[in-house]
């Protein structure tokens, strides 16, 4: 009844690999925000859109990134489209980016398009992007045309 099997121990199984996630649409996703009162010291990267309304320490990676009145950036920003109201302390690089009349950018910008309304503050160097996104880049500046 309670006999010993002379079959040897079976190991337990590995469960089975869970299948990918599947791919989100994220065109009709609100942004990440970051809040006036919210202080980041670090990196952001995000597949899709951040609007910055705070203060960044750090470099910013991301598809869109909309940069509020009331935000301070401190680091690099690369994106497919940048739009800028506030204040940053260092380089863009987007295919498309807007300097509205509130900004303050010191730093270079690299772009494919550029719109600077008048009234906005640019102190830096603007260089056409070569054919590459810049949301894919690794962080390194691209050699300009």
């Amino acid at each position: 009844m309670f006999a010993k099997s002379d079959k040897p121990a079976e190991t337990k199984a590995s469960a089975p690999e869970s299948p990918p996630p599947p791919k989100v649409d994220r065109s009709n996703q609100a942004p990440s925000i970051i809040s006036a009162d919210l202080e980041i010291t670090g990196n952001l990267k995000s597949d899709g859109d951040i609007q910055i309304d705070g203060r960044v320490k750090g470099d910013v990676h991301s598809r869109s990134v909309t940069i509020s009145q009331s935000a301070l950036i401190e680091g690099s920003i690369f994106g497919d489209t940048v739009k800028i109201s506030g204040t940053i302390r260092g380089q863009v690089e987007a295919p498309n980016v807007t300097i509205q009349k509130s900004a303050h950018v010191m730093g270079d910008i690299i772009h494919g398009t550029l719109a600077i309304e008048s009234g906005a503050r640019f102190e830096g160097a603007c260089r056409r992007l070569e054919k590459q996104s810049a949301s894919k880049g690794s962080g390194e500046p691209t050699k300009a045309a």
